[in-house]
């Protein structure tokens, strides 16, 4: 991991993001997920806990909202995202697995990344929970790829709801029109959130499966740093892919990454 680490910020280190206007022209290719998809009893239980962690979010910071009508905007964006929750969960179910069994071996990584990215205030909490909900959602989405075609479709359908998307846009030009310190505060929270999504994302994979080893090979230390270090050239172009898309996710909001 600390290899994985190094090599990430020296990539991100040598990155250069055009301007606005001229990022319509950027490579989209995109890297090809289905060879890694985890099995599904792994793939949702992860993601069903991600899911229920940002509900948990946002609905704790329904009191602290700044309008009665944002409060009640919020309650609905958390509804939808628990939809997205319950969709997953009852795949589990149908799949015959227990969904909490499913997600307990996630809990300890998610709880720590979300401990690791609390926001101070409601508006980073609002920015964070779009940020990295949307990275994340954008992620699922395409690791599903190694999913059977029915369960895959459903998985994309429950990522694709944007209520929460929208209400955070609006709130957050709102609350920075005028207001240049929350601007160059949300900004800089903006661009902290990213490494931590990125570790996350990589937790996800199996460094073995990605690197093309045997699971239950036994391997020296030397070994092991070397499956790591080919695993992290797998998913190098999809590093800068969610970059670049955290990119435009800030750009969306008047913010610069």
């Amino acid at each position: 991991m600390f290899e994985w680490l190094k090599a990430f910020r020296k990539k991100v280190g040598k990155l250069v993001l055009p301007d606005r206007e001229e990022r319509s022209g950027r490579n989209q290719g995109k890297v090809n997920l289905k060879p890694y998809t985890p099995e599904p009893k792994v793939y949702l239980g992860q993601l069903a806990y991600l899911l229920l962690s940002n509900f948990e979010i946002l609905t704790n910071e329904l009191k602290y909202s700044p309008t009665t009508q944002y409060k009640a905007e919020l309650s609905e964006a958390a509804a939808k995202s628990f939809e997205k929750y319950r969709t997953i969960s009852k795949k589990l179910v149908g799949l015959g697995f227990d969904v909490t069994d499913s997600m307990d071996p996630f809990t300890e990584r998610v709880d720590t990344f979300h401990s690791r990215t609390a926001g101070i205030d409601w508006y980073e909490s609002v920015i964070k929970i779009y940020l990295v909900s949307g990275l994340l959602d954008d992620f699922y989405g395409r690791l599903a790829a190694g999913l059977k075609k029915e369960l895959r479709e459903a998985v994309e359908k429950a990522l694709s709801d944007k209520t929460f998307e929208k209400f955070a846009k609006t709130v957050l030009v709102e609350g920075m029109a005028g207001n240049p310190q929350l601007e160059s505060r949300l900004a800089l929270w903006g661009r902290r959130l990213m490494g931590d999504v990125l570790l996350e994302v990589r937790a996800a994979f199996d460094n073995r499966k990605l690197a093309g080893v045997d699971k239950n090979s036994k391997l020296t230390l030397e070994q092991e740093r070397k499956v790591n270090l080919e695993s992290y050239s797998k998913i190098e172009p999809l590093v800068t892919e969610m970059i670049a898309a955290h990119s435009l996710r800030m750009d969306a909001v008047g913010l610069t990454a």
